[in-house]
């Protein structure tokens, strides 16, 4: 009975190690899209904004690259290090992929933005460069 129990242990234990592995390889191997970004520290347009303006484009198999057209990006925005990202927006790119909108910079501190493309069409999450805005 002792011998029994100790082999379905056993296989029990490889069966729930073999299928956390094969999720966790097949979650992380999904291809990711391109985000392309202009540092909005160059583009002020008022006293606390700045423009931020990026293309984004989906890698195909024969090596070419197609805009990511007229779909959702989020502006994710933290205001520390230890922080959780918070969506700020949520602005749609154009024929060409190509997404703009304002972030600020706050009167006191700082604030790191990154954009986002959540996981579609056999893409995964995609994350943008951070930016911190801060005034001197």
């Amino acid at each position: 009975m002792r011998m029994l129990r100790t082999v379905l242990a056993a296989i029990v234990a490889a069966l729930l190690v073999t299928g956390a592995l094969s999720a966790g390889a097949s979650a992380g191997s999904l291809p990711k899209r391109i985000i392309d970004e202009n540092p909005p520290g160059q583009h002020q347009v008022s006293y606390n904004a700045f423009k931020l303006k990026g293309t984004i484009t989906e890698p195909q198999a024969d090596g070419t690259t197609l805009p990511y057209a007229n779909q959702k990006v989020k502006i994710l925005k933290k205001a520390c290090g230890g922080c959780k990202w918070k969506t700020v927006k949520k602005v749609k790119t154009n024929d060409s992929g190509v997404f703009k909108t304002r972030i600020y910079a706050p009167e006191r501190g700082r604030w790191k933005w990154r954009s986002k493309v959540d996981h579609s069409n056999g893409f995964g999450n995609t994350k943008g460069q951070i930016w911190t805005l801060y005034f001197r």
